[in-house]
């Protein structure tokens, strides 16, 4: 008990939860206006930030602070990138993107005693459903003879994705073991 009350209480682990429960529920509105993803992200990132200062009381809520960093800073580029190249999410990322909201609705999962391994599970079901689509796409757009410049785009924008869910999944495995 005395874990999960210092896992509860613990400003990096809060503030790494409230990304990713913050960044799923944005995702939407990013998706229709990727251009205001800096707006987004600035107070996720801030409280970030401000919580690395604070001394973790368990170390996992430091490595889950670390990659919510990671996960935010990517997600941001992301939809930075997409705003700067005027490119619409294709099917694939729009499939990608679906999974890992639904991932960022079961990040609060990771800190229950009895609900953290099933949650942990259905993440990394969310995770390798979105790489399986994300590859495949960037298998077909990598032997397409067509539009290279476009080609190019979206295996950059698949790639992208993949390394926010690695960091997505970094950050769940360690919320998952602030509680055990």
């Amino acid at each position: 008990m005395r874990k999960l009350w210092l896992a509860l209480t613990d400003r990096r682990l809060k503030a790494a939860l409230n990304a990713l429960r913050g960044s799923g529920t944005g995702l939407g509105d990013l998706v229709k206006d990727p251009a205001g993803a800096p707006d987004f992200f600035r107070p996720l990132r801030s409280a970030l930030r401000k919580a690395s200062g604070a001394p973790p009381s368990l170390p996992a809520c430091a490595q889950a602070q670390a990659a919510a960093e990671d996960f935010t800073a990517r997600l941001e580029k992301f939809f930075s990138d997409l705003a700067l190249h005027g490119t619409p999410p294709d099917a694939a990322a729009m499939q990608a993107l679906l999974c890992l909201q639904k991932a960022c609705g079961e990040a609060g999962g990771l800190l229950s005693p009895w609900g953290g391994a099933p949650a942990l599970a259905v993440i990394r079901g969310l995770s390798a459903g979105a790489r399986k689509t994300l590859s495949q796409a960037a298998g077909a757009a990598a032997a397409s003879a067509g539009d290279f410049p476009q080609n190019l785009k979206f295996s950059s924008i698949y790639s992208g994705l993949d390394a926010i869910f690695d960091a997505y999944e970094r950050c769940a495995e360690a919320l998952y073991r602030s509680q055990s």
